[in-house]
Parts: structure tokens; sequence; C-alpha cells
């Protein structure tokens, strides 16, 4: 089979029983836990999950341990499951361990499913490993997916959670809280519970009820500054302090902000849109909409006041690495500054 295939043909792979053999990496840990869990349920008749499904945990079987379960008849059904989490295929058993993928039994559905263990396709025993997973059945890498297609996924959940999130709505909640689906799926369980059923969730309820992310925090930061409100700025620093953020972290997303504010505006004096800009930033792939607001964003300031804005961060960033000072009392400086320079 191929090595990647869509969500939908997979979907379709594994209800149809197509494969035994599967490998689910990346680093949307949501989607992996979720697909192997889809396995189990097609492979293993409801009922007999006591005998017809084994779990273990790859930092610790053995591959002695997984030939015994793999080559195990199943009870009273045609096929079984073996789900195995984090496996490093990279140990003393590699030999043992491939020579088991290339002969797995019809009677039993084989699941490898990476959570924190991820392939380094420089050791040649992950290279073999995800060969003979793409030969003999699928080895399936799950990438964060955009921000449009999250708010889709995110409307569609709440529709059958019995609420109504409109898309628009959906992709604000993921600029405010993230793009780890874990946490979504989390947070759009509570926003449902809110809103009741047959309820709406609106923007305002999202910024009630979802923390935001350090990088929307900062984001607030930014457009304070960027708007000239100086008070808000100061306060948006202050309530980062409470939260006992780290000061290196703020300054360098705080960075990362203008840094987008800067690409936004240079790309749209160029005649570059966003989404070609974004293909050039490998950083930016998925996240298309920073470039956006950036370019939107921008439109207020020069280009010379926003080089002297990346100066100013530049600068705070090396004073700050050689921890000379109060770090917080920098970063108040460092806003004050920024908030002159756009004037």
């Amino acid at each position: 089979m191929a090595m990647t295939m869509t969500e939908t043909q997979l979907k379709e792979c594994i209800k149809n029983g197509e494969a035994n053999l599967y490998v689910f990496y990346g680093a949307e840990g949501y989607l992996v836990e979720q697909y192997a869990r889809l396995v189990a349920r097609e492979t293993v008749e409801e009922g007999f999950d006591a005998f017809n499904l084994q779990r273990f945990d790859g930092q610790e079987v053995t591959a002695a341990e997984l030939e015994d379960a793999v080559e195990a008849l199943p009870l009273m059904t045609d096929r079984k499951c073996v789900l195995v989490r984090d496996l490093n295929p990279c140990g003393g058993d590699t030999d043992r361990l491939l020579t088991l993928m290339e002969q797995v039994p019809e009677s039993c559905v084989l699941v490898f499913w990476q959570m924190t263990v991820q392939p380094d396709s420089r050791k040649n025993g992950w290279k073999a490993f995800l060969k003979i997973a793409g030969e003999k059945g699928v080895a399936m890498k799950f990438e964060h997916k955009d921000v449009n297609d999250i708010a889709k996924m995110l409307a569609g959940g709440a529709k059958r959670r019995g609420c109504c999130l409109e898309v628009a709505d959906a992709r604000y909640l993921t600029e405010q809280v993230g793009n780890d689906l874990n946490l979504l799926i989390h947070e759009l369980d509570k926003l449902c519970a809110l809103a009741g059923e047959g309820g709406e969730i609106t923007k305002q309820m999202i910024d009630t009820a979802c923390p935001k992310n350090l990088e929307a925090k900062v984001f607030d930061l930014s457009k304070a500054i960027l708007y000239r409100r100086q008070q808000e700025a100061f306060d948006l620093l202050y309530q980062l302090r409470v939260q006992r953020e780290e000061p290196i972290a703020v300054l360098g997303t705080l960075s990362n902000a203008f840094s987008d504010l800067y690409r936004g505006k240079v790309a749209t004096a160029s005649g570059v849109n966003p989404e070609a800009l974004a293909r050039a930033f490998k950083s930016y792939q998925k996240k298309e909409w920073k470039l956006k607001n950036g370019a939107r964003d921008s439109a207020r300031l020069s280009t010379d006041a926003l080089r002297t804005c990346l100066a100013v961060l530049a600068e705070a960033d090396t004073t700050l690495k050689l921890r000379s000072g109060d770090e917080w009392v920098l970063l108040e400086q460092t806003v004050a500054r920024l908030a002159e320079a756009v004037r």
C-alpha cells in the first residue's frame, strides 16, 4: 500500500479491513490516537475486547511478547487487534521486529501508534520500520491541520453535539487557544456545555470561557502597541507577569508578531500575496492567516518604523539572554520603546 493517503481513504481502508499493519505518527497526537482507536473498534467485535484486543507499552514490550500476541489466534471471531504505543524500533530486536511486521497473519491487525516517540529518519531502524509499514500496510503521518480545516472540524463537532458554531468563530477559537486538537476538543466540549442543547457558541463566550495561549495574549499586546494604546499595552504586560509567563518566551513571541507585520508589509509593497509568501517560509505553512493579518495591520506603519521596532526587539533579545538586570523591567522598557517607534 501507499505510504500516505487521505483521511477519507484511510477511513475506508480501516472500515473495509484492507490492511493488517498500521503505523500512525506525527505532530497531531489527537489524530494518531483517534485512528488507532478506530482500527481497534472496526477490528474487534463489541464485547470481545478482553479476549481479542491487546495493548502494549512500546517502551517495555519485547519482540518475543509481540510475536506471541500477534500469532495467538482470536477467540470466537476472525481477527484480533494488537495496539503498541510509542515503540522504538532501533533496539536490539530490530531484525526480529521487522520480520514480524512482514509476516503479520490475516487473523491479526497490528497497530503502532507513536505519541511521544517519533520516527528519526537519520536512523536505519526507523527507515526500515516505515518502509515495511508502507509496503505491507499503511504508514500515516499526521501533521497539524491548517486553521481553516480545524475550524470546519470544530463547527462540525459542535453540530454533532447539538450546538451551533460558525466557522468564523471556530477559526477565532483556534487563533486564541492554539492548533492542538486535544486542547481544542476539550474547549469545544466546555463551550457546548455552556451553550446548551440548540444553543449558539459566540465569540464572546470564547473570550469568557477559553484560556488564551501565549501567542494570542502577545498578539493582543502587539495590537495595543500598534494602535498606540500604551496603557493597555502595559496592563497586558502586567497580566503576563502575574500569569507567570517566561519573559524570554514573551519577548520571542512579541518579536514573531512584529516579524509577521514586517513581512506582511514588504510583501504587500512588492505585490506578493500572503499565500505566496507563506510558501517561502516553512514556519508559516498552514498559518497563512498570520501573514494576512500582518499585511492588514501593518498598513498604518511605515517600513522604516517596523525596521526600528525589529531593531529594538533584537537589542532586547541580546540583553535578556545576557541576564543583565530585571527581565520584566527590560520588557517594560522595550514596550515603551516600541510605542515610541510607532508614533
